[in-house]
């Protein structure tokens, strides 16, 4: 840490006097410095171990993860036969007795009679149940035998008040009482893989959770927080706090906050969340024309998730890859997931 300390102070001995005065310049700094004093060296389980538990700890109070109430009976609103074989149920998946999380659960019109692996798909900002490639894959895998559950996230689809500033509203109030959006949205994917493990028709170990963009940001945050996933699978949501933003200042991306939790430093960093999914299957995708997630971060995450997965002798779950793609679940994404999904839940 003295090292990274002092390559720090010669990096900026040099810096121009007309940046001192920029705010901007002061907050990257200290995004940059306060990473850096996070621990990435573990070199036994153990220590490994003492960190995650102190992450898991920690981080819900940090950066507001709210805790929900016990899941109760979800209602279901209608049901309808997609294609041949398929069949989608429009879900309100219970939150509270004053909100439901609003969903689509695709799976085979006829169940096989052993319980089916299930797949919780988070959507991207501010995508919703209703996109085209979501229900697409959703219908894909039921058609293998798995029961897919597509979310609309607060405050996005059915979640909101139409014609609104709902992110305003939802990340306002969610800030004076403590609950950073992303937390939420991961509390929201937490409570969907409840719902799943609950429902007579799924098996409890075997539900796996994925998505893209923000919504692979909620997979690697809920991910590493919660066990009961048996795989993970982030898509094009790969990069560090400590690249991000040194490096991606300019871009219009950084124009929302939403997915920034607050204090979120003080605890780790995005590579410590994946590393934290160790030792259950991992597959991180991303996607090179995203400019809003740096391949210095991805380069960081890849390293420190490798060895942590070095300790559990667990490497061989792991699976990072860039690929040349839209921004979207189709083509080589929805191929590796796919396969991804058939190899380990």
């Amino acid at each position: 840490m003295q090292n990274a300390d002092k390559d720090m102070a010669l990096f900026f001995a040099d810096e121009p006097p007309g940046l001192k005065t920029n705010s901007i310049r002061w907050f990257q700094k200290q995004v940059m410095r306060q990473s850096l004093k996070l621990p990435r060296e573990f070199k036994t389980l153990k220590q490994w171990g003492a960190f995650r538990a102190k992450l898991r700890k920690e981080l819900p109070g940090v950066i507001g993860i709210p805790e929900f109430p016990k899941l109760k009976e979800s209602y279901v609103r209608g049901r309808m036969r997609i294609g041949e074989n398929v069949v989608c149920e429009r879900v309100d998946v219970y939150v509270d007795e004053d909100y439901a999380i609003p969903s689509f659960v695709f799976s085979p019109l006829s169940p096989p009679k052993k319980p089916m692996p299930g797949l919780v798909w988070s959507p991207g900002w501010p995508q919703t149940k209703w996109e085209n490639s979501y229900q697409k894959f959703g219908e894909r895998m039921a058609r293998q035998g798995y029961v897919v559950l597509v979310m609309d996230h607060a405050p996005f689809g059915e979640a909101g008040f139409p014609g609104s500033p709902n992110m305003t509203l939802v990340m306002s109030m969610g800030h004076v009482l403590g609950y950073s959006q992303l937390a939420v949205r991961a509390a929201e994917a937490m409570r969907c893989g409840e719902y799943l493990r609950a429902r007579g028709d799924v098996d409890a170990a075997r539900v796996a959770l994925s998505g893209l963009c923000q919504g692979g940001m909620d997979t690697w945050l809920a991910g590493a927080m919660d066990e009961r996933f048996c795989a993970v699978a982030p898509i094009c949501s790969a990069s560090t706090l400590a690249a991000h933003f040194p490096e991606m200042a300019a871009y219009v991306a950084n124009g929302d906050a939403s997915p920034f939790p607050f204090g979120m430093l003080k605890v780790c960093d995005i590579d410590h969340l994946h590393a934290a999914v160790a030792p259950r299957p991992l597959l991180v995708r991303a996607n090179l024309p995203d400019n809003w997630w740096p391949v210095s971060g991805y380069d960081d995450i890849e390293s420190l998730t490798r060895k942590i997965y070095r300790l559990y002798k667990a490497e061989d779950k792991i699976d990072f890859r860039g690929e040349v793609h839209e921004h979207n679940l189709t083509g080589p994404f929805a191929d590796a997931l796919e396969a991804f999904l058939l190899k380990y839940v």
